[in-house]
């Protein structure tokens, strides 16, 4: 899954190594930080998603509400909203 915000751009993934466990990489070091702060970041070498943690599946679920709550609707165009 990719999800875009308008400071990062994220790849989640099934961890494969780890039962239960989800690799979130992002071109943005920053972005990671604070989503998954207390989380260790390591750097990859993808050269678009440079930067990975790994989380379980609650931290993530964490980190999306924290994104969701992000969401400016006023830079929604009305015909936008009008589609959904």
């Amino acid at each position: 899954m990719i999800i875009q915000t308008s400071a990062a751009n994220f790849l989640i993934e099934k961890c494969e190594s780890k039962n239960g466990c989800i690799s979130i990489r992002s071109n943005s070091q920053e972005e990671l930080y604070r989503f998954f702060g207390s989380l260790e970041i390591s750097e990859t070498t993808d050269t678009y998603y440079a930067y990975e943690v790994r989380a379980c599946k609650q931290e993530f679920a964490n980190a999306m509400i924290l994104m969701v709550k992000e969401i400016d609707y006023s830079e929604f165009s009305e015909f936008s909203l009008q589609m959904a």
